[in-house]
């Protein structure tokens, strides 16, 4: 009787790369992980510093939509000693010819820009809307650009744009003062004489 054979254990070869290609892999997947939450960081940080860049162009334009505004151009143009033109010339470039007579604005004492075509109102009273009043300062990067607005009932809107252009952030306050009050005034009662004797 000859006994069976009996197998020689192995040498652990294949066990060792069955766990070297194990490893490997997870070690792939937790680097692969890293990775994507990494990304989604920096796509968060994107996202809102574009939100705010946004918000920064918008109180921009703004601000520049209020300085080139008639008004705004009409007083800069009173301090700079400008006067408005009565009469304008044209020189036709085809040939050289002048079209109209220019004559020397004279300067009077003052004049008005009309922003809108004024609609006559069968209301009684002040119904008009006056013209914002927009002034901008700037303090080192800060610049805040402040538009006060009377409404028809006699409140005054006031809205503060500040843009820092550091820090690339932007505050907006908007206040309401209600219309002020007119004093009440006492009835007065009629005083009757009485006859003396």
């Amino acid at each position: 009787m000859v006994p069976a054979a009996v197998g020689h254990p192995g040498n652990g070869v294949f066990a060792a790369l069955c766990m070297t290609l194990l490893c490997a892999g997870l070690f792939g997947l937790l680097m692969l992980n890293t990775a994507m939450a990494e990304g989604s960081f920096t796509l968060h940080n994107l996202q809102s510093t574009s939100g705010e860049l946004t918000d920064t162009q918008d109180a921009l334009t703004q601000a520049i939509d209020a300085q080139r505004s008639p008004a705004n151009l009409a007083a800069r143009a009173t301090k700079l000693g400008m006067v408005p033109a009565d009469s304008a010339a044209f020189l036709r470039l085809s040939d050289g010819k002048v079209l109209g007579v220019a004559k020397p604005a004279k300067k009077e004492s003052g004049f008005t820009v009309v922003t809108a075509p004024q609609v006559p109102s069968a209301k009684t009273g002040p119904d008009k809307k006056a013209d914002p009043a927009t002034t901008v300062t700037k303090k080192g990067d800060v610049t805040t650009t402040t538009e006060v607005v009377t409404q028809p009932d006699g409140s005054v809107v006031t809205t503060v744009t500040s843009v820092n252009a550091k820090t690339k952030t932007t505050t907006s306050t908007t206040t309401t003062k209600p219309p002020a009050k007119k004093p009440a005034t006492k009835p007065t009662t009629p005083q009757i004489a009485t006859p003396t004797q």
